[in-house]
């Protein structure tokens, strides 16, 4: 059964990672996926490719983040799927989605912590200050003017390996579940434990959670991941678990030879293509 949702939201946004690349995956995406109720094709402009306050690019992000929380507020819907080219595409639907349905959540499964801010981030890029700018510590700009998105302890970080220290450091001083790759393929019910059943959840599936060996086509691989397998099993353990109300793929880059029935199990996992 294809998960039911209210809007689909396409968002090539590139600028948060500064890899055009992964504008063509949010497109790829969506020709994978059947659309379903409304879907929705956000336009991203270029821009000036600058930092201003410690974040690359941080006008054309702002920008089109302020865009989607616009739209979501005015279409109100009660689930969203983003199909994204970076991590920051789907930012403001987490927000949107976090504030729909309190105490919902988050299974940020990523290879990365995408827990930096601006004045810890080795590299100014967005898109590994995402997370970090739920729980309110982000750029002014992008946190939103209703405050923290999330608290800590909602937050499942899944297949997580490639930490800067700054992050590390407040996974150490905060209830962030953090679970790291043999987590993941040894046992997929363990991303679960504690949460209750039925109750919301949103999932973003960022590729490069996958070993680049079994996925290479993402932004910033990081080797040592679980297999596809491993992952689409730990994504239906989630949806089965949950009441999935928000979901997100991205960093995709289909330009990279690969093998696109892997990521079509990925897809499958969280019932987004029936057949799988």
């Amino acid at each position: 059964m294809v998960w039911q949702r209210g809007i689909d939201l396409v968002v090539p946004l590139w600028q948060g990672g500064d890899d055009v690349r992964v504008a063509a995956g949010a497109g790829a995406l969506a020709r994978l996926v059947p659309a379903q109720a409304g879907r929705m094709h956000i336009a991203v402009s270029e821009g000036p490719r600058t930092a201003r306050d410690g974040v690359r690019n941080l006008d054309t992000v702002a920008q089109t983040t302020r865009g989607i929380r616009e739209r979501l507020a005015h279409r109100s819907p009660d689930s969203v799927l983003t199909l994204g080219g970076d991590c920051t595409s789907d930012l403001a639907a987490v927000d949107h989605l976090a504030r729909r349905h309190p105490g919902m959540t988050v299974y940020w499964i990523d290879a990365h912590g995408d827990l930096n801010t601006p004045g810890t981030s080795p590299s100014g890029l967005a898109h590994g200050m995402v997370l970090r700018t739920l729980l309110g510590d982000g750029h002014p700009e992008l946190t939103g003017a209703a405050g923290p998105a999330l608290r800590p302890d909602q937050v499942v970080l899944a297949g997580v390996r490639d930490l800067d220290p700054p992050e590390r450091a407040y996974i150490a001083a905060n209830p962030v579940t953090a679970l790291g790759p043999d987590d993941v393929g040894a046992d997929p019910a363990r991303l679960t434990a504690g949460r209750p059943a039925g109750s919301p959840a949103y999932v973003h599936l960022d590729t490069d959670v996958c070993d680049p060996r079994e996925m290479p086509a993402v932004s910033v691989p990081a080797p040592g991941g679980p297999g596809t397998a491993a992952v689409a099993s730990a994504l239906a353990a989630i949806a089965a678990h949950h009441r999935v109300v928000g979901v997100a793929a991205a960093e995709y880059t289909p330009v990279v030879e690969h093998d696109e029935d892997r990521l079509s199990r990925l897809l499958g996992g969280l019932d987004l293509i029936g057949g799988v």
